[in-house]
């Protein structure tokens, strides 16, 4: 085969594979140590704070998104819900990944009811290759489970966590 057609071959092979990798892009590649978090700092969406990924300790949920991804779009009342429901047991956190656009980041928020701390990441610092994800933290700050997935319902969420944090942190508020 000659080399245009080559090009072509290696075209036409690799379009599935970015279609199906989601709504993000590839951002390096993995953690020097794949168990924990990248040792990066994070501004606040709404700028008054920081948050140090390596210093997080769980049980905690973190959810992945961004304003232009339609299923983070849907899925963060999902996210509010379980917060609110497990207040004070699992904390949740979200992550603005790759949004360059803060304002229409906090105007999503605000109209999904989001309340839980939400911190932006505009340069991808967090390494996904994909939207939407979710990473469950044990107490000791190791990722105890990371999943590209759009999240349906507090249950799904509930299931997540008693499967890989434990159902002990699951006591309704």
């Amino acid at each position: 085969m000659s080399p245009p057609g080559l090009l072509r071959l290696a075209g036409l092979l690799l379009v599935p594979v970015l279609l199906l990798a989601g709504c993000g892009s590839e951002q390096g590649g993995a953690s020097k140590d794949p168990g924990r978090l990248p040792d990066v700092t994070l501004d606040a969406l709404s700028g008054d704070e920081q948050l140090a990924l390596r210093e997080l300790r769980g049980p905690m949920v973190i959810n992945l998104w961004a304003s232009w991804c339609v299923p983070c779009r849907k899925e963060l009342p999902h996210y509010q819900a379980f917060a609110e429901k497990y207040a004070d047991q699992v904390d949740v956190v979200g992550i603005d990944f790759q949004d360059t656009r803060p304002a229409a980041a906090r105007a999503l928020a605000r109209d999904t009811g989001v309340q839980y701390p939400l911190f932006s990441d505009p340069d991808g610092k967090m390494r996904a290759i994909g939207l939407p994800k979710v990473i469950l933290l044990d107490g000791q700050g190791r990722v105890a489970h990371e999943e590209y997935v759009e999240i349906e319902s507090v249950g799904q969420l509930e299931r997540l966590v008693r499967k890989h944090l434990g159902g002990s942190h699951l006591e309704a508020s």
